[in-house]
């Protein structure tokens, strides 16, 4: 329906006047709430009416208005207080759309403040998730990285472990465990010529937290000290760099108090061997 047609139809101008069926002032005020041009073209008629009616109203004199009043028995309206009266009747209902489109407005608002604190609470939650996952994924990265650079330098250590064994300039150095232990077994790689010292423990029980096990060289009869180690229950499956040692002519192991002795303890001997024997 084009609303700007309706308006000029005059039907406003006929309602305000009081001169439609009940059934057309029905559609009127139908049209009037469903759209906002036709309510205020018919605030605006019953505007220019109510101020035409107060505008050209001619005063009757008083005695004439009760002559009249008197003879038909009953109080008539005149132009201006009827217009009055049908702006004072169409007025509330204005009034009362305008209190019921505040109240939908107020629900409205109310509703976007409930869904926007809803979307924020489900985003933070959803963020909250995201920094755990990634904090999750930075530590899991830390630990792969500390994995790598430990199972990088385990691969370092084991290939100069094999570039020692595998060396014509190391001598290995068998060292069986003695009778009192014989299950014990371990190995020295001396260069001669630079006097290096490398021990390999193949096995050896772990020793006490306050004790080390010591390494000695036999050099003229002689224990020398070629310093301490300890064992862990994993054992040892590298090589140790001991002190250098010159002309030996065996090695040992003894068990020691913690940080080594002057002289090993020779009933605390594990292993033993003689240099050219392997």
């Amino acid at each position: 329906m084009n609303i700007e047609e309706y308006i000029a139809s005059g039907k406003l101008e006929l309602y305000v006047l009081g001169e439609l069926s009940p059934e057309e002032a029905a559609e009127v005020e139908d049209m009037a709430g469903r759209y906002p041009e036709v309510e205020e073209e018919l605030l605006s008629i019953q505007e220019t009416l109510q101020g035409l009616a107060q505008n050209t109203a001619i005063q009757p004199r008083a005695a004439l208005k009760d002559t009249i009043l008197n003879s038909i028995g009953k109080k008539s309206e005149t132009p201006q207080e009827k217009t009055e009266s049908m702006a004072q009747e169409t007025l509330p209902r204005r009034k009362e759309r305008v209190v019921s489109w505040l109240q939908y407005g107020i629900a409205a608002s109310v509703t976007v403040a409930m869904l926007a604190i809803v979307a924020a609470l489900y985003f933070r939650s959803q963020w909250k998730e995201a920094e755990e996952r990634i904090s999750t994924l930075l530590t899991q990265n830390q630990q792969i990285a500390q994995q790598y650079e430990t199972a990088n330098q385990r691969l370092q250590q084991l290939d100069e472990a094999l570039a020692i064994m595998s060396s014509r300039d190391f001598q290995a150095v068998e060292m069986p465990g003695v009778e009192s232990s014989p299950n014990s077994l371990a190995y020295v790689y001396w260069n001669q010529n630079s006097d290096q010292v490398y021990l390999k423990v193949n096995v050896l029980p772990p020793n006490p937290s306050d004790k080390q096990y010591q390494l000695w060289a036999i050099v003229e009869g002689q224990p020398v000290d070629a310093g301490v180690f300890d064992v862990t229950d994993a054992g040892i499956q590298r090589l140790i760099a001991m002190k250098n040692v010159e002309n030996a002519s065996a090695f040992a192991v003894t068990l020691e108090p913690r940080g080594g002795s002057e002289s090993p303890t020779l009933e605390a001997m594990y292993v033993m061997g003689e240099v050219g024997n392997t």
